[in-house]
């Protein structure tokens, strides 16, 4: 999926992409477009408005610590020891 992305250093919040927005999901905050991906359905509208080359569509990458999956087994090991540090923080705390 394509979703719109500012670069900050390019944007001079003109606020052209806030005008064309069909969902409002553009704001200028601070002098540069603020994009609220909650309202944002990724029409591209405001990437072809852009006289600054400011905004542009890209594939959003998976971070590389997830890229492999949740790990179960050492998911389930940390969380035991976890468990056992907060019952011993537990004891220390009770009078």
């Amino acid at each position: 999926m394509w979703i719109p992305v500012v670069d900050l250093k390019s944007c001079i919040g003109c606020g052209n992409c806030t005008e064309v927005c069909p969902d409002n999901a553009i704001a200028i905050v601070e002098k540069k477009a603020s994009i609220d991906y909650a309202k944002c359905t990724c029409c591209g509208v405001c990437d072809h408005v852009c006289k600054n080359g400011a905004l542009n569509m890209k594939i959003p990458q998976m971070p590389s610590v997830l890229a492999k999956g949740v790990q179960l087994g050492a998911f389930k090991a940390e969380m035991t020891i976890l468990k056992l540090e907060l019952k011993e923080m537990m004891r220390d705390v009770r009078p």
